[in-house]
């Protein structure tokens, strides 16, 4: 029986990765920053007729090196060092220029989105390269193509996360890890309603704020299911070879064709236009 842990498992791709896998027989860690706020979980393996694995919830916090290490003595243990995968889902955004964002704000997004990430993986590398054939999957976004304005941090730490995966997967390949890039774009998760936006009414920034986040709700409005994302990514966890980039959606798929096709200033004025910064 595989086994695989999943960071940010209470909602979003995390939660249907973990479903999907534990009714495919993987034994699944979900990782949940709190525990407490497993209900949703719970719901969908109560409504899940197939579950042939099994599920359990491991209290993790990735910016807490107490807590990812007291999670991953508990999953090595309970799975006797036999660990598949991991997937690196948890993450979140601010939504505000970078002059107003304050810089406790930039640190933890920038901890939990990036660090995290790092620190988990480098505690689970001696039990992935001892299984001969694991891998390591990072949920990445749409930004790492399209940077857009008042999302400048998580853009960032998006792109960190991309370039140190093509690092890692030349360090790791040798040992039989495999490192997989997921690029998602709009889908509908909780991920876009727990964001909140960071505007004070004195900023400089303000029209352009007033100008482009209803804009941004349009795009929020029109995001897709994201079942057909989960089956993606639960194939990348299961296939032999992976590719080491996955593109789960169109609008990413379009974006990266876009980013290789058009030099940055028209690719800058496209998004000027979208967000409405022109007219503004």
């Amino acid at each position: 029986m595989r086994s695989a842990l999943i960071t940010g498992a209470s909602s979003g791709f995390g939660l249907g990765v973990t479903v999907e896998l534990a009714r495919r027989g993987w034994t699944v860690y979900a990782g949940l920053r709190d525990p407490s706020k497993r209900a949703a979980l719970d719901r969908a393996l109560a409504a899940t007729a197939e579950v042939a694995g099994s599920v359990r919830v491991v209290q993790l916090d990735v910016t807490d090196p107490d807590s990812v290490a007291a999670a991953v003595d508990t999953v090595l243990g309970e799975s006797a060092g036999r660990l598949d995968a991991v997937l690196h889902n948890a993450g979140y955004t601010t939504a505000g220029f970078f002059e107003d964002l304050p810089e406790a704000d930039v640190r933890r997004l920038v901890e939990t989105n990036f660090f995290g990430v790092l620190t988990l993986t480098r505690a689970l590398l001696p039990a992935l390269r001892s299984r001969g054939r694991s891998r390591i999957a990072v949920m990445s976004s749409n930004a790492a193509n399209v940077p857009h304005p008042m999302f400048s941090v998580y853009a960032a730490t998006k792109w960190a996360l991309e370039g140190w995966c093509e690092a890692l997967a030349a360090e790791v390949r040798p040992f039989g890890v495999d490192v997989v890039v997921l690029q998602p774009g709009a889908h509908r998760t909780a991920f876009a309603s727990n964001v909140v936006p960071v505007c004070p009414e004195d900023s400089a920034y303000r029209a352009l704020f007033d100008t482009a986040a209803p804009r941004m709700e349009w795009i929020g409005r029109h995001q897709r299911d994201p079942q057909r994302a989960v089956r993606s990514v639960v194939k990348a966890l299961e296939a032999r070879r992976p590719p080491f980039r996955v593109r789960l959606g169109t609008d990413d798929k379009v974006a990266a064709a876009v980013r290789n096709l058009l030099p940055y200033p028209v690719r800058a004025r496209a998004v000027r236009w979208i967000t409405g910064f022109d007219r503004a």
